[in-house]
């Protein structure tokens, strides 16, 4: 990958190589839990970089969780968006959804269903961004509590007692939606 940026000094450019240096695999990993396509993940790569250098100012090197916590927040948005925008919708006849679903689900049920998957993603959203970020891992990216441990460089314990809060804090929330 070849990324071609200019910096006002000589600090700004090494504080990106060395975050380039350091986070590039981390970076790809991610990417490659939402996109298949290598093309399209070397895109994302260098667009998360390039975002990355016009927001140099706001990373401290001396706060290592804090920087990597922002890379990875950096491209998951990158991600996300990438993918809504480019969600290919393939049109199905309404007919064919409600004769296929009927025999197992009303029409109403699939509705119900449909409006409590996006609760629970809005939900997500309005989380603390310590469990957003194990939650979309864990069940977005599909990571192991082992893998979300060493990719956040945090105990395993840790991460599974977020996740924990965080499934307690969404129940509570869901419930009250549900109760609505």
């Amino acid at each position: 990958m070849i990324i071609l940026l200019t910096f006002d000094t000589k600090e700004e450019c090494d504080k990106f190589i060395f975050l380039y240096n350091r986070y590039l695999k981390m970076v790809y990993y991610t990417i490659k839990h939402f996109v298949n396509d290598e093309t399209t993940i070397e895109d994302l790569s260098q667009d998360v970089f390039i975002k990355l250098a016009d927001y140099l100012d706001k990373i401290d090197l001396n706060n290592i969780q804090r920087t990597r916590n922002y890379i990875i927040t950096i491209t998951r948005n990158l991600c996300k968006n990438y993918l809504r925008h480019n969600k290919k919708i393939e049109e199905i006849p309404l007919d064919n959804i409600i004769n296929e679903n009927m025999n197992t689900e009303s029409l109403l049920d699939l509705m119900i269903k449909k409006d409590f998957q996006k609760q629970l993603v809005k939900e997500i959203e309005n989380l603390n961004e310590i469990y957003q970020i194990v939650l979309e891992l864990k069940y977005f990216a599909h990571f192991s509590n082992d893998e979300i441990a060493q990719f956040l460089n945090l105990e395993k314990k840790t991460v599974e007692m977020r996740i924990y809060r965080a499934n307690i804090l969404l129940k509570e929330k869901l419930k009250e939606w549900k109760n609505e």
